[in-house]
């Protein structure tokens, strides 16, 4: 799963690696968490790119509205296109999710302790994501979003059984595009990242609260990187 994740560059940067027209603001963050507000990256009805701030944790336009019981957060690659929560979302509303890296964990005598996954040159990558539109009862609009995962890589399977779904440059217009019904190419996608591509060490279990939330959670515990 992706249960944390960061989003720490300028709205500048994301806007030239990943070709967009407009953005909004945004704060560095290093510790996001599930229902909280976090970027994502859409296609416009003109077919422009945006950056937008939208609520982790999927609602669905036809659901009551958000429910603790079910947060989620993810959605399995296996059943994207067929759980009733995600299919209409997947034909009609893909999204990426910037991010400049996540963190998984492994459970231990003495408590969890987590891992940061990050690409090798430390450059931001694509998530694949779903959003959604619900209004609420007063008719103002509840704008969210889940990440999509897979099974793990070889790099992340030492800690977790699966991860999110990285997306390659060269696929982001086609998933983008919510004119594109053809699912067995977008599933085709929804594959594990090159573990080659990716790094992993262990950080502090600072992580483990979200309240916690500054670069310093990023360093390696007595300074590994791997």
């Amino acid at each position: 799963m992706c249960g944390r994740f960061l989003q720490y560059s300028e709205p500048e940067i994301y806007a030239r690696q990943f070709d967009l027209d407009t953005i909004c603001e945004a704060t560095p963050r290093y510790n996001v968490a599930p229902t909280q507000s976090v970027l994502a990256i859409r296609e416009t009805d003109q077919g422009k790119r945006e950056l937008v701030p939208l609520r982790w944790g999927l609602v669905p336009f036809w659901s009551k509205g958000p429910d603790s019981r079910y947060s989620m957060i993810n959605a399995r690659a296996e059943t994207v296109s067929s759980k009733p929560a995600y299919r209409d979302a997947f034909k009609h509303r893909r999204c990426l999710i910037p991010a400049e890296g996540f963190y998984e964990w492994t459970a231990g005598k003495d408590g969890k302790t987590p891992f940061l996954i990050q690409r090798a040159d430390a450059r931001p990558f694509a998530m694949a994501g779903l959003w959604e539109r619900w209004r609420q009862a007063d008719g103002e609009l509840l704008e969210s979003c889940t990440i999509i995962v897979t099974d793990a890589n070889s790099l992340v399977r030492d800690i977790h059984d699966r991860m999110p779904v990285i997306l390659k440059e060269e696929d982001f217009a086609t998933w983008l595009d919510p004119n594109n019904g053809d699912a067995e190419e977008l599933l085709s996608m929804l594959k594990p990242a090159d573990p080659a591509a990716l790094a992993m060490h262990e950080v502090s279990r600072q992580v483990n609260s979200p309240r916690n939330d500054g670069p310093e959670l990023l360093e390696a515990v007595g300074g590994k990187r791997g």
